[in-house]
């Protein structure tokens, strides 16, 4: 699933007559972080799901991808968020289906582009932001302990679960927590 390149509608790109004071506060501080940094970490905890990180801006301030990593503590999964987000500044782009070393010391992240369908019931933050989906995002996938991703033949069951197959349509993916969550729509 391929997203066509489109015009950035996020709140920096509106015209001047938007009052930058009258913004929510998280939208303010997102912008603040896109202008300061070319980006803003989110983390998200859940009760019911593993927690995930996203990131907002990239698309804005490089042209290409966010990127978001499910399936674990909202602190991990921001540091390797902001971790990518450096090393797209210092050149090393993102693009789909493709292998990422350097992130997390020993493994290969693989990256997956994120299905439309799931941005509402997880990047809300970026949908207010960007004020029109779907903006470019990855899914950074991270393998078991034996190198394997969860799509792979003797994936190990705990660390798929941990991770949605945001690739796929919502109505696509497997039973499980990711779609019989409140996430659910």
């Amino acid at each position: 699933m391929d997203i066509e390149p489109t015009p950035c509608h996020c709140l920096l790109c509106q015209p001047p007559a938007l009052n930058e004071a009258q913004w929510d506060p998280r939208d303010r501080e997102i912008a603040n972080n896109v202008r300061t940094h070319g980006w803003h970490t989110m983390g998200v905890t859940s009760h019911e799901t593993p927690d995930w990180a996203y990131s907002i801006g990239m698309w804005h301030s490089n042209g290409g991808f966010d990127i978001c990593i499910t399936g674990l503590p909202a602190e991990n999964a921001m540091a390797l968020v902001a971790k990518i987000a450096r090393q797209v500044q210092d050149g090393r782009g993102l693009g789909p289906e493709k292998r990422r070393q350097g992130v997390i010391e020993g493994y290969e992240l693989a990256t997956r582009p994120v299905h439309p369908s799931w941005y509402p019931a997880m990047f809300g933050a970026g949908l207010d932001y960007f004020q029109t989906p779907p903006w470019p995002m990855l899914q950074a996938v991270w393998p078991d302990r034996a190198g394997r991703f969860p799509w792979e033949e003797g994936a190990d069951p705990e660390k798929r679960d941990q991770q949605p197959f945001l690739w796929l349509a919502r109505e696509e993916h497997p039973a499980g927590m990711w779609v019989t969550s409140s996430l659910s729509l």
